[in-house]
């Protein structure tokens, strides 16, 4: 049974190497506290875009990752109905764009994760933990499980699983939250890392500044960022 990386750890190395074959204030920001459960609804619900340069094993690139809100509807797994958000990474490399997009289903009203979507394939949430409606820079928690399924029916198998938490940071003086996962075979070996960050006031608002670092092990390391 092969591997499934999570979504954006397996679409921006997909990304990347085709490309190599061919918001608001950013002052600087204090220790908090901050809205980090508004910021994953601003995220989820209104969206919005940041553009980044990075490298991928030593060669240049731009990076966009933009959230939109989309129509709700079915998740093919369940058929629960659910809002949902679109996730879409594009990848510019020696004049080549490359892009892929991934639906993430939740509850319009308690923001409980249902699951995932991309490429022909979906990952089951489960353990889905509330984020706190406050917290500092240091804090850090779980956000959902996830089990990592080779197609998107009922009767899909797991190939994986994923963990995903969140964090707030800070970097040169500019408080990020984090989301952070790690993918795992059934094995329980590690087969993608990611670490999305993005600027936050104290009241949850989105900022104009984020970072991305992925690692697919023995393929690919990816870095972005945008200050």
């Amino acid at each position: 049974m092969r591997k499934r990386p999570s979504w954006i750890v397996s679409a921006a190395t997909a990304l990347l190497l085709a490309a190599c074959g061919g918001g608001g204030s950013d002052q600087a920001q204090s220790a908090g506290p901050y809205a980090v459960s508004a910021a994953l609804d601003h995220l989820l619900v209104t969206g919005g875009s940041w553009t980044m340069s990075g490298s991928a094993n030593g060669q240049s690139f731009t990076l966009t990752m933009a959230f939109a809100p989309g129509p709700a509807g079915l998740f093919p797994v369940n058929g629960a109905f659910t809002a949902q958000s679109l996730q879409t990474i594009t990848v510019v490399m020696a004049g080549q764009s490359n892009s892929g997009t991934q639906t993430i289903y939740f509850d319009a009203g308690t923001r409980t994760f249902i699951g995932l979507q991309a490429d022909g394939t979906c990952a089951l949430a489960t353990a889905n933990t509330a984020l706190p409606a406050t917290a500092a820079v240091g804090v850090s928690g779980p956000i959902f499980s996830q089990s990592d399924l080779d197609g998107c029916t009922s009767s899909s198998a797991a190939v994986g699983t994923t963990t995903n938490t969140w964090s707030v940071v800070s970097d040169t003086g500019i408080a990020l939250l984090c989301w952070d996962l790690t993918a795992k075979d059934l094995s329980g070996t590690v087969n993608g890392t990611e670490s999305m960050c993005i600027q936050t006031a104290a009241d949850g608002t989105l900022g104009a500044k984020a970072r991305l670092s992925i690692t697919a092990p023995g393929l690919i390391t990816i870095s972005a960022r945008n200050f």
